[in-house]
């Protein structure tokens, strides 16, 4: 049972159900709602869409794996209780999964790519792989880089389904014209939750170099609040979490003003006030578990952010 339990730790597996439910719920929340309401047969095969979804978390279970392998030494300082690479896990062990999660992912990537007819979509992957590699080796120790390229690959979650869906329809110009007037408004939703999955994250990221700033340090890593302190990072994700709550607050008057009410306080009771309670937590936070509190409170926001998806599509 440890050994188990030791394995989900290692692929997180509530992240990887997160992505999952993310991925799915852009299919049927927003694609089918928005793009085809009537003709669901129109969108693109499940089973292409799943492989597209299992290619997605084992890129992400294979970063998982190789930022854990690089960070064995200073995950002993900040997570010793925690780590168990090189004890109940072996080093080896970790790199072969890396390797075949990769390269499975990669292999379904250029799959989908020739049933697309878009080499482009097929170098998503083993692009995503490197910038993985790269991450967990240089970037996640530099002054921000690391916390944009999660961001940034956060917000490819959803990007690549707007984009998986689109090269689909292509191949089929009839139905394409018949989405057509509705593809602005599906992109405005597909943008408006990257943007959200982006800010989230990134402020998320900091908070966790907040909390892992012993270890990083130790091993001369130089992340945000190493540079400038623990004070000025948390005016950096203070304002992050403002322009977030901004941004939401866009959104909820735009749903307003559409009638869509329930939505609108979906937002402010499930997404806002944790905002605004994170901001306080944040602001309190002098100890390491007070920044691994607020860690898992940008899940539950990540988290809400996603389910507002079904409401929407059932309120449409």
């Amino acid at each position: 049972m440890n050994r188990v339990i030791n394995i989900l730790n290692l692929i997180r597996l509530p992240n990887v159900l997160i992505i999952i439910l993310c991925q799915y719920l852009l299919r049927y929340g927003l694609l089918r709602t928005f793009l085809f309401p009537d003709q669901p047969e129109m969108m693109s095969p499940l089973l292409d869409f799943t492989l597209l979804v299992i290619a997605t978390v084992f890129l992400t279970i294979g970063g998982y794996l190789i930022n854990d392998y690089f960070d064995v030494r200073i995950d002993a300082v900040n997570r010793p209780d925690r780590n168990r690479v090189g004890k109940d896990v072996r080093i080896r062990t970790i790199i072969i999964a890396h390797i075949v999660l990769n390269s499975i992912a990669i292999l379904i990537g250029f799959w989908l790519a020739y049933r697309l007819r878009s080499f482009t979509f097929g170098l998503i992957f083993p692009f995503v792989s490197i910038l993985l590699w790269f991450y967990s080796v240089r970037y996640k120790r530099m002054l921000f880089w690391g916390n944009f390229v999660v961001a940034a690959l956060s917000a490819l979650v959803i990007f690549i389904v707007w984009y998986f869906e689109f090269l689909h329809l292509r191949l089929h110009p009839a139905d394409f014209a018949m989405v057509v007037p509705d593809l602005k408004e599906t992109a405005w939703y597909f943008t408006a939750y990257g943007v959200f999955s982006f800010l989230v994250s990134l402020f998320r990221e900091i908070i966790k170099d907040m909390e892992d700033v012993q270890g990083d340090k130790t091993y001369e890593c130089r992340t945000l609040p190493i540079v400038i302190g623990m004070n000025r990072s948390n005016h950096v994700v203070a304002s992050l979490v403002v322009i977030t709550i901004l941004f939401l607050a866009f959104w909820q008057w735009t749903f307003f003003n559409r009638g869509m009410i329930l939505v609108f306080w979906y937002f402010l009771a499930a997404v806002q006030l944790p905002l605004v309670y994170l901001l306080y937590k944040q602001y309190r936070a002098g100890k390491k578990e007070d920044y691994h509190f607020c860690s898992n409170l940008c899940k539950l926001i990540m988290f809400a952010g996603i389910l507002s998806m079904q409401l929407i599509a059932s309120i449409i």
